[in-house]
């Protein structure tokens, strides 16, 4: 069954990025609209149909979904057009592909709880390959006080593949008080600026308990926004994160975020899928049926 989900899924993926539309699968729905996976889109910019439409779109994909397998897509939401509430994406805590966040005008986008990006598939400008795009988050028109203020991304902590985009973000407030080498790691200079890329007149500060030494890190206002930065010194031979700073103290392949240890189970997260207590790339044998990262018994 799984099996046939995917295989849909693919073929509609496939459609919509030919086509430039969004399609919402029935079967998709009906396996894992209602459990912690869902499937994500690949239309970039693109959608289909009225902003009702869209928007009850993104509410049937996303809600209850704490991993997305594929690119989170959240994009042309006018807030002059409805009343939007975007809470329900709290929840995500993977998202296997790229994220992008464009031509919108909300204040935030509530993504508290989204821990790794993955970035299997990436978001292509100009030839650089990113895996978190922000971009055009101002309002159309003449009111130039609608838009995009806070990224609320409190519990990211990391993006596998790829660099990170800013561009056309006029209100966006923070994101340069965050420690992008942390999240990305690996990666020299891991953030592109582009024109008017966040708000560089910002009077906004983080709040006091974000302090790490004598530097705030934040996503956004009040306590709970706080950037959590650790910087651990990997030896350079080392092909991701490290629990020490000598060459044995590398993490397994298969961790993300971190590790306590040398082995695949003593990952922080696991960044493909974990079967029993160890990180794996796929699934044992015999074992079909996964939720989420999780394999399960047949």
């Amino acid at each position: 069954m799984e099996f046939l989900v995917k295989f849909v899924s693919v073929v509609l993926l496939f459609v919509s990025s030919v086509l430039g539309v969004e399609i919402i699968s029935v079967v998709e729905q009906s396996v894992f609209g209602q459990g912690d996976e869902c499937y994500g889109t690949h239309v970039g910019f693109g959608y289909s149909g009225t902003p009702e439409f869209h928007y009850e779109s993104l509410l049937r994909r996303y809600r209850g979904c704490k991993h997305v397998e594929g690119n989170l897509e959240i994009t042309n939401l006018q807030s002059d057009q409805i009343s939007y509430d975007l809470s329900f994406l709290s929840t995500i805590e993977v998202v296997t592909g790229y994220v992008l966040l464009g031509l919108l005008d909300l204040e935030s986008i509530p993504l508290t709880n989204l821990k790794l990006i993955r970035a299997d598939n990436m978001f292509n400008i100009m030839g650089e390959d990113y895996g978190l795009v922000v971009a055009f988050t101002d309002a159309a028109g003449e009111n130039k006080n609608r838009g995009l203020r806070e990224l609320q991304l409190p519990s990211l902590k990391e993006i596998s593949r790829g660099r990170v985009l800013f561009m056309q973000n006029p209100l966006l407030n923070f994101v340069n008080t965050i420690a992008w080498n942390v999240i990305v790691p690996g990666v020299t200079n891991p953030v592109t600026y582009g024109d008017s890329a966040y708000n560089t007149a910002s009077l906004e500060v983080c709040d006091p308990a974000c302090e790490n030494g004598n530097q705030r890190f934040c996503w956004g206002r009040g306590p709970k926004m706080c950037q959590i930065v650790h910087f651990p010194i990997c030896d350079e031979l080392c092909p991701g994160r490290c629990y020490d700073s000598t060459i044995v103290g590398c993490c397994h392949p298969e961790c993300a975020v971190g590790c306590t240890g040398p082995s695949n189970s003593d990952c922080l997260m696991c960044k493909y899928f974990k079967a029993g207590d160890a990180c794996v790339s796929s699934c044992p044998g015999g074992v079909s049926v996964r939720n989420g990262q999780d394999c399960l018994e047949n």
